[in-house]
């Protein structure tokens, strides 16, 4: 299968860098897809479960949160807020952050501090989601 190049960077730095096959991340409407020879596109990423396959390797995925896809000439490159591997999510910890974000969207506070709650939760249940479904 034809490859391309994946520049891959979250907010701490470079997350992956490589040649891969596919790439499809988590948008608004569902899944999209990128393989070799796309045509140029700028896609807004939500937070979810992405997936990609590095060139002759198995199928990897990646927790994400807010961020932007560009396919150009063949070349993609995303921007994500944070991204993790299954194997760097601390169920503790999301489950913690789950259960707060529940709290803060309960109180009704602002609806700013509402809509926060609500992007922190939907943060959390991807990472739940991924590390209950992890893949070896």
């Amino acid at each position: 299968m034809n490859g391309f190049p994946l520049k891959f960077y979250e907010a701490d730095g470079p997350f992956y860098d490589g040649e891969v096959e596919m790439v499809v991340v988590p948008t608004a409407d569902g899944e999209y897809e990128v393989c070799a020879h796309h045509e140029n596109v700028v896609v807004a990423i939500a937070t979810g479960t992405m997936k990609y396959r590095p060139k002759d390797g198995e199928t990897l995925y990646a927790a994400v949160s807010s961020g932007v896809l560009r396919m150009e000439k063949n070349e993609c490159t995303i921007l994500v807020d944070s991204a993790e591997h299954p194997e760097e999510i601390d169920e503790a910890r999301a489950l913690a952050q789950k259960e707060e974000a529940i709290e803060r969207m309960l109180q009704k506070k602002s609806l700013q501090e509402y809509y926060l709650a609500e992007a922190e939760l939907k943060r959390a249940m991807t990472r739940l989601k991924l590390k209950g479904n992890m893949i070896h």
